[in-house]
């Protein structure tokens, strides 16, 4: 069990369309396969729930519900709210997906970077990205200050794509956490 009473949360972050709500749902899997390979007596954070304010299309909350459902994990995804209006608990791990407006993830990331939060935040990166884009990508998340970044779409990448990101990514002294496939589920996500 976890020692301190901050409340675990991690958050997924990047541009429309480059993986938020795909890596969330692959690492909320592995957490929930991981935990019954060891059982709920080995828990090493709180069980999980979802925090969806993804609001860039009318769908992202009905689809983080359903798959919440199948995973039967708890799962908030009123658009209406900011971080602000709902409560924590220590006692709970919180995966945090953010919409496509750098502005409101702006906001999410400000609120979830609070003490009380043991916040790991993850930049979403496409693995098909042009460098100049990545570059620019990088000014507008500015206001990231402790971040990994998760390369998506790793399947549409040769391996020579892939490693000049690394490579931009290594010279920015940015670490990459993982790679992740296209599938919504039954792609691979794998930590690096």
């Amino acid at each position: 069990m976890k020692q301190d009473n901050k409340t675990r949360t991690y958050m997924f972050i990047g541009i429309p369309g480059s993986g938020k709500s795909n890596v969330l749902f692959k690492f909320l899997r592995q957490k929930i396969l991981e935990e019954k390979r060891f059982g709920n007596d080995k828990r090493i954070e709180p069980p999980c729930e979802v925090l969806s304010f993804n609001d860039f299309n009318i769908c992202a909350g009905e689809m983080c519900r359903k798959i919440c459902r199948m995973m039967s994990v708890p799962c908030k995804t009123e658009i209406s709210k900011a971080p602000e209006d709902y409560s924590y608990s220590p006692d709970k791990t919180y995966l945090v997906d953010t919409s496509g407006n750098l502005g409101k993830q702006k906001s999410v990331y400000d609120f979830f970077s609070k003490p009380v939060f043991a916040a790991k935040c993850f930049l979403a990166v496409p693995a098909i990205i042009d460098l100049q884009i990545l570059s620019g990508l990088l000014e507008q998340y500015s206001f990231l200050k402790d971040f990994q970044v998760v390369l998506t779409f790793c399947d549409f990448a040769n391996d020579k794509k892939i490693n000049q990101i690394s490579e931009f990514f290594e010279s920015r002294k940015i670490r990459i956490a993982a790679r992740n496939t296209s599938g919504i589920i039954d792609g691979s996500l794998e930590f690096l």
